[in-house]
């Protein structure tokens, strides 16, 4: 995990939340928009993305789940 900033702090974002806000904004249909948001997002469609997927979320790496082949 990383060490919040004074701002984020201050604001109770993060450069995640932040991040997600401005991907949200891409078409639904952008491929690294939902790849951003399946491997790194945190809100609510996010979740629902790695759900639909089968995809665990490792809160020590703030990511989801990888496999090793």
């Amino acid at each position: 995990m990383y060490k919040p900033t004074h701002h984020e702090i201050q604001s109770g974002s993060s450069r995640v939340k932040h991040a997600e806000g401005l991907i949200l904004q891409l078409p639904e249909d952008h491929d690294g928009r939902n790849t951003w948001l399946l491997n790194y997002g945190v809100g609510d469609e996010a979740k629902a993305l790695r759900k639909k997927h089968n995809i665990g979320w490792v809160r020590e790496t703030e990511a989801a789940q990888t496999f090793s082949r």
